[in-house]
């Protein structure tokens, strides 16, 4: 079943059980609320595919015993661990495909076995009893990208062999659109998010051991090489023409979503309502997060770095792109102007086509929860359209985030020159260059070295403060949550810098400090 239809059902099945009836059969009234859940948690656990053949029936490539032990314990057993797993997260309402897209959220657990699970629900349909010979768009393409057929074959057969311990052996269409051979360790999948220039896999064969030893013993090779026997190239072409016409109609809708090259944008009311729903509803801003570092980590893979990895002490993140080092792209996934210009843009779309326009205005924070879900399922969809540079809604939001982080950094540094005179000393000091280890992991952006040791601040917008009965609440201050440094720094051009001790609270959205927690 399809997570769309699987999804219409489970609401279906909310609507039977609040009417009492359940498959036109009323519930005894001595069901509990318990086992209602269950039924509801039940119709959206991650299914088992059915075997489209006999045990049997691969014989040339592999024997019944091991299809039997391969599809019943290895491949339901992933099923199994992963529904167990999944259940005791929170919005765990994903497919399979959409959680090994973004499994750098999940843990080892969750990895390791969605990979199983979709590897081996893809593997079964990638063999068939019956002989079919590859021909059509995929024979094409394969020798207008590896030359010719035998080319290609060679070149499968010598990756899959050379591949040292368990994993997978992989033909993938990159996101250039050239097929390209792979291989992936244990059960990662080229369509994860970790994998670096990975891609939409289209033919894999398992190379665990449990996948052919019992017939092959130590003969990988053999195992290997009449795998050809018994590809499904039918299927195979299928995936190919499938991911060649998503990539086609993405094309098509982002024309409708740019409104012929021109982004919507956002006006400064809209972008202070934003904001204010990232302060007062911070699950809205989680997901938003969680789904751009995984649209980031895919479209921009031969850009994007591990911690540590683009050199010691720099965050995971994308680097050397549109300028040398750390890219401002990095700080699109919590920047609520760049989300309003997404709404925005794909709403024209949705208006045009007669499907309800995304909303978050005037709703409590569960609705605005799910309209956060739409957005990330059309951001994710057209991953490749709108995070492209020739995108008008990507020239807007990359224009956004390069202004914002010039008035950060020059708000900052006008900061600084205050703070030396607050704090009567030239030891102030900036930090947190766009997104560096302190800025990322505490909030520092600037130092003062007093008697007492190095105290670290957090440099904010604010628009005004009022005081009243000894609260001090400040307004405009932009990204509202918890930071960990000593001082919280407030600067506008306008009033200066205000420094307040780092006793804070939030409320509706907002700074609330007590007036004796103000330093000058």
């Amino acid at each position: 079943m399809s997570f769309r239809k699987l999804k219409e059902r489970a609401k279906e099945l909310e609507e039977q059980i609040k009417n009492e009836v359940v498959d036109n059969k009323p519930i005894e009234e001595s069901t509990t609320e318990k086992s209602r859940k269950e039924i509801l948690l039940e119709m959206k656990k991650i299914g088992i595919d059915r075997l489209p053949y006999s045990y049997s029936a691969l014989e040339s490539f592999i024997d019944k015993e091991t299809m039997y032990v391969h599809y019943n314990k290895h491949y339901k057993g992933y099923v199994d661990k992963l529904n167990k797993a999944i259940q005791k997260r929170k919005g765990s309402d994903l497919d399979l495909e959409q959680i090994v897209k973004g499994i750098s959220r999940f843990n080892n657990n969750i990895r390791n076995n969605a990979g199983g699970a979709f590897n081996h629900a893809l593997f079964w349909k990638m063999l068939t009893p019956k002989s079919t010979r590859v021909y059509g768009p995929i024979l094409r393409k394969i020798k207008e990208d590896f030359g010719s057929y035998d080319n290609f074959k060679k070149e499968f057969e010598k990756k899959a062999k050379s591949k040292f311990g368990s994993g997978w052996v992989w033909l993938v269409i990159t996101n250039s659109d050239k097929l390209k051979i792979m291989t992936t360790s244990n059960q990662d999948n080229p369509l994860m998010n970790t994998i670096k220039f990975g891609g939409y896999p289209i033919l894999g064969l398992d190379l665990w051991e449990h996948a052919y030893y019992l017939k092959y013993r130590n003969k990988r090779d053999e195992y290997i090489e009449n795998f050809w026997k018994v590809i499904n190239w039918p299927f195979v072409n299928k995936l190919f023409l499938g991911r060649t016409k998503d990539k086609i109609n993405e094309g098509k809708f982002i024309k409708e979503v740019i409104n012929e090259g021109v982004s919507a944008g956002c006006n400064r009311k809209q972008v202070n309502t934003y904001r204010m729903i990232f302060n007062r509803n911070p699950q809205v801003k989680k997901k938003f997060m969680y789904a751009i570092m995984d649209i980031l980590k895919e479209v921009f893979s031969e850009y994007w770095f591990e911690k540590d990895e683009y050199k010691k002490g720099e965050m995971s993140g994308v680097y050397d792109f549109e300028q040398s080092g750390r890219s401002i792209i990095n700080k699109l996934n919590t920047n609520y102007t760049a989300f309003c210009t997404l709404v925005n843009d794909i709403n024209q779309y949705l208006k045009k086509v007669g499907i309800n326009p995304i909303n978050l205005v005037g709703l409590d924070n569960k609705q605005q929860l799910d309209e956060t879900d739409r957005l990330v399922r059309y951001m994710t969809e057209l991953r490749y359209r709108i995070f492209n540079t020739e995108s008008s809604t990507f020239q807007t939001v990359m224009s956004g985030l390069d202004r914002s982080n010039k008035f950060g950094d020059k708000r900052e540094l006008n900061a600084v020159i205050n703070l030396k005179k607050i704090f009567n000393t030239k030891e102030v000091f900036k930090v947190g260059e766009l997104g560096g280890v302190d800025d990322m992991l505490g909030g520092v952006d600037a130092y003062v070295v007093t008697p007492e040791g190095d105290k670290t601040m957090q440099i904010k917008p604010f628009n005004k403060i009022e005081e009243e009965d000894g609260k001090i609440t400040v307004y405009g201050s932009g990204n509202v949550k918890p930071y960990t440094v000593d001082y919280l720094v407030f600067h506008n051009d306008r009033d200066g810098t205000i420094v307040f001790n780092n006793n804070t609270e939030i409320i509706d959205g907002r700074y609330v400090f007590n007036s004796d927690d103000r330093i000058n």
